[in-house]
């Protein structure tokens, strides 16, 4: 259905310390330049993982066996700079926390703090990933003003464009929108169909409905197993596992 895999998850499984399963054997080839939209009951393994994609979960005591393979590296190898790494697949959380910066300092940061001090480079990451997210036409004349006076909808679209100013592979969302009011959650929904020519996108979307609009790739997720994927549009239509029918017609969930 798709070529090029950017992501091979094999027999992926996670527990953590508690004796929670969070994940149980996953498979899935993520493709790249597609939207990739994990969905399922809460609980289901959405978050965890795509906090393991880039190894996120290392900060907490939990067990890992299986293997992800971000093109022909297996991150959990013990040679892979973890920093890098976080470089080349970036994360955006649900609730956006603009740094108490101006809109301009909120993108350079990151890239200061790795010593790029060229103002021309600076600027054009600026302009560059306010563009790509679908934000640029609205805070132009504004970049040294507060991100914080900046609405939710448009700190959620900084907060992803911060992490574009990275130049990362893979842009991971988790729910980037449930806080945002339908205007908002339109603008970021139409962003990513842009960035998705550029980036590997991997979301867990707010709703169902969500997931039906932007998913290029379904995948349902309950209690830690995957259960079906398939492109959006099949999914959605002729759901083959009784389970996912049940979910997406809203009788259980």
């Amino acid at each position: 259905m798709f070529d090029n895999p950017k992501i091979r998850i094999n027999e992926l499984s996670v527990g953590y310390d508690d004796g929670t399963q969070a994940l149980s054997d996953v498979c899935l080839d993520i493709p790249e330049n597609a939207i990739t939209a994990l969905f399922g009951p809460a609980g289901g393994g959405k978050s965890t993982l795509l906090r393991t994609l880039n190894r996120l979960n290392d900060l907490l005591d939990v067990s890992i066996s299986g293997e992800v393979m971000l093109d022909d590296t297996n991150i959990f190898d013990r040679n892979v700079d973890v920093i890098s790494l976080r470089r080349r697949v970036g994360i955006v959380f649900a609730q956006p926390i603009p740094l108490p910066f101006s809109i301009r300092k909120n993108i350079t940061y990151g890239l200061e703090l790795a010593g790029e001090r060229r103002r021309a480079k600076l600027d054009d990451a600026v302009e560059g990933s306010l563009r790509s997210s679908a934000l640029w036409d609205e805070v132009k004349d504004r970049l040294d003003d507060s991100a914080n006076a900046l609405s939710g909808g448009q700190q959620q679209r900084l907060c992803i464009a911060r992490v574009l100013a990275l130049a990362p592979e893979v842009l991971l969302l988790d729910e980037p929108t449930s806080g945002l009011d339908p205007i908002s959650t339109a603008k970021v929904e139409s962003s990513l169909q842009i960035l998705k020519q550029d980036y590997t996108v991997v979301i867990a979307p707010s709703s169902i409905q969500q997931t039906a609009r932007i998913a290029d790739l379904a995948v349902f997720m309950l209690q830690g197993e995957l259960v079906e994927w398939g492109s959006g549009e099949d999914l959605f239509s002729a759901p083959r596992e009784k389970q996912t029918e049940e979910y997406i017609t809203g009788r259980f969930g």
